[in-house]
């Protein structure tokens, strides 16, 4: 791993963790075989009852660079998320879970785009993911530009007009500063709270797309957000979610989520709290709950084959269209 030299911005990683002992030696293996090493790692064990701070302590030997803060009690992923955001000195921060993997390049080519775009809100890549015991992984290109890009804010709406996807927040770099006006991840959003917290950042600031900065994701059913979106609590997260759109200071960041559609359930079932607030819906929005809900029950009939293709005649309307304006 390269050593932190010169001028630059100062890259962090913030790890939230809760008993996942087991995995944080994988993970930090990750970020010591980096080809630029970040500026610090901080691991915020939110209440562990294995033996991870035990596990932690014994790694910092090696590890030189890593802090190590405990909540006394859980807290929930995002109070360690905002415990983290208090405890870095950086310019950016990435949030990576215990059973996250970040590939090798990742804080190089995160450094890279900070430093041509410093004042951005976010930096993000592709959705990379893995398998359960990591053995297999894969990158799953979002459609756009295969060079770095930055998209101003008006122009990141109107990206989410036309060419919508989810962040994958494991490979979301935030402007520390800015995350911090923003109020960090709000807890009452649970799983979904970094999600808004992204979309936020870059409705206020613009995006940088940077291929190869991708953290590979472990595919889990049982992971937090797999598990919350799947739940009876799911309704009351998504109340959530427009009760913080609904704050004072957040009118442009609202209307530009309300422009651009973006809600974190497009199922059918979360129309239930869209009803409550119906100055959030548009007709951009119900065209989309009602086309990805058909897909959701309708692509599984089909073979993979055939939704390989659909994705890729898609991307290339993505790209083509993107190219014309």
């Amino acid at each position: 791993m390269t050593d932190v030299s010169g001028t630059g911005p100062r890259m962090s990683v913030v790890i939230p963790h809760y008993n996942h002992a087991h995995l944080l030696s994988d993970a930090l293996a990750a970020i010591s075989r980096q080809t630029r090493r970040p500026f610090e790692v901080v691991v915020v064990d939110d209440g562990s009852t294995d033996d991870s701070v035990m596990r932690l302590q014994a790694l910092t030997a090696s590890m030189p660079w890593l802090r190590i803060h405990r909540h006394p009690e859980n807290r929930g992923v995002n109070a360690a998320c905002n415990t983290g955001l208090e405890l870095v000195s950086g310019d950016f921060v990435l949030f990576s879970a215990a059973d996250d993997c970040l590939s090798a390049t990742m804080v190089e080519h995160a450094f890279a785009a900070a430093a041509a775009f410093p004042l951005t809100g976010v930096i993000f890549s592709d959705h990379a993911e893995m398998s359960t015991d990591g053995s297999c992984t894969r990158i799953v290109p979002l459609d756009l530009p295969t060079a770095r890009r930055y998209f101003s804010a008006d122009e990141f709406t109107r990206l989410m007009q036309t060419h919508f996807f989810y962040f994958h927040v494991s490979s979301v770099w935030f402007n520390v500063a800015l995350l911090r006006e923003l109020g960090g991840f709000p807890p009452g959003v649970k799983w979904h709270g970094d999600l808004l917290a992204a979309y936020a950042a870059a409705f206020e600031r613009g995006a940088v797309y940077t291929p190869h900065a991708v953290s590979y994701v472990r595919q889990s059913p049982k992971s937090y957000g797999a598990a919350g979106s799947r739940s009876s609590a799911q309704l009351g997260v998504l109340r959530a979610w427009l009760e913080v759109t609904r704050q004072p200071g957040w009118e442009r960041r609202r209307a530009a989520l309300v422009a651009a559609a973006i809600w974190p359930d497009y199922r059918l079932r979360a129309v239930r709290a869209l009803v409550e607030d119906r100055s959030y819906v548009t007709l951009r929005l119900a065209r989309r709950l009602v086309w990805l809900s058909i897909w959701t029950k309708l692509a599984p009939v089909f073979g993979t084959g055939f939704r390989r293709w659909v994705r890729a005649a898609r991307t290339q309307y993505r790209r083509w269209l993107l190219h014309t304006q």
